[in-house]
């Protein structure tokens, strides 16, 4: 199963995976600026860059648009300004730096000059090491698990990702129907 099916399928559990900071920022209506003067708010525009790379390299573009078209960066750092306490975004700022800190040490460059194949190794050693972490006060996850969640959360709620090609977006619903037939190649209905 390649990331897209993987993802694809991510997306009809998201519901039941996501944390419940997420769910709020998402049932609250959290979105991106979509402005073209955006600059980063907790993340500082030294990092704006490598948050953009890391959800594009979680959910990059193909035949569907990407976490970039989708401004997944934008709506995490938004999430994380509004809804986070000042420790929890110092930890998530400082934890940012673990993709170039595995980046450096891997291939001697940070994340943002890799290309797609070394930042997807990037993303399987994090992946990783997030398996094993654990933290008592449930207020500093992994960053990889955080982000893999909130770009994940941030594409599904974005209009990009509601048209995009991977749910099938429907304006106004239409008639219950309770037992139609499923095929594989039939999308998530989104209403």
């Amino acid at each position: 199963m390649d990331r897209r099916e993987a993802l694809k399928a991510a997306s009809l559990l998201v519901g039941y995976t996501i944390t419940a900071g997420t769910a709020i920022a998402v049932l609250d209506g959290c979105k991106a600026d979509t402005s073209t003067s955006w600059q980063p708010k907790t993340f500082g525009t030294e990092n704006g860059d490598l948050l953009a790379d890391i959800c594009e390299s979680i959910f990059p573009k193909t035949d569907t648009p990407g976490a970039k078209d989708a401004l997944c960066h934008r709506w995490i750092d938004e999430y994380v300004t509004i809804y986070k306490s000042d420790e929890e975004k110092k930890y998530l700022k400082e934890s940012l730096g673990e993709f170039d800190k595995h980046a450096k040490a891997k291939f001697s460059k940070a994340f943002v000059a890799l290309n797609p194949t070394e930042k997807e190794e990037v993303l399987n050693i994090l992946f990783k090491e997030s398996k094993d972490y654990k933290d008592e006060s449930g207020k500093k996850p992994h960053i990889f698990n955080f982000m893999r969640e909130n770009t994940i959360s941030a594409y599904f709620t974005s209009e990009v990702g509601a048209k995009g090609g991977l749910l099938a977006f429907t304006p106004v619903p239409g008639p219950y129907v309770g037992c139609i037939p499923y095929t594989e190649d039939m999308k998530a209905q989104v209403l």
